[in-house]
């Protein structure tokens, strides 16, 4: 484990902070409030920059697989939902995970609200591009590749495709990708 320039507050009660082996956070800035919250960030992980926010609730977590390699990213849970992504995954620079508005979004007729806070599952091996935004709700399969400044608003089932625009959509089936310059 190597730290620097981390900023990590944690406060409440049950609370977990677990970083693997041989990872590097840097640059980051780590928020833990509530009770039972748990932030998991696999072996051999590069975070190089960005936050993770586990805010004001209970029993959430954030989990980030083996291998998986961060540039900067902004990962907040919000109300009772979770963030998952899976092992090998990459980010690029400027990717934001939201699992929730922040703030109510009300029925006119009904006064009740419409937008309740739902889980993020990032499969194993997904590339996410530059400025991607990922937002509650959002399922990502395995092999996929998500295009710069997208923005991913739905549950996708397909593993190996290209997603990319906004709102996000299967651009291309029966992808591969490789971290190398084949």
């Amino acid at each position: 484990l190597r730290m620097k320039k981390v900023n990590i507050h944690i406060k409440g009660k049950g609370n977990a902070v677990v970083i693997g082996r041989r990872t590097m956070v840097a640059c980051c800035k780590i928020r833990v409030d509530g009770s039972g919250q748990t932030l998991r960030i696999g072996e051999d992980c590069l975070y190089h920059s960005g936050k993770i926010y586990l805010r004001y609730n209970s029993g959430q977590h954030i989990y980030i697989g083996d291998k998986t390699t961060i540039e900067d990213a902004y990962l907040l849970t919000d109300e009772d939902a979770s963030i998952e992504i899976g092992m090998d995954c990459m980010f690029s620079k400027l990717v934001h995970l939201r699992a929730g508005d922040g703030h109510s979004v009300l029925d006119v007729e009904t006064g009740k609200r419409i937008n309740r806070a739902r889980d993020i599952v990032i499969g194993d091996k997904v590339w996410v591009g530059r400025a991607a935004c990922i937002l509650k709700g959002a399922r990502i399969p395995t092999g996929c590749i998500v295009g710069a400044h997208a923005v991913v608003t739905r549950r996708f089932d397909e593993e190996g495709c290209a997603i990319a625009g906004n709102p996000a959509t299967t651009v291309r089936s029966g992808i591969n990708w490789d971290r190398r310059m084949l």
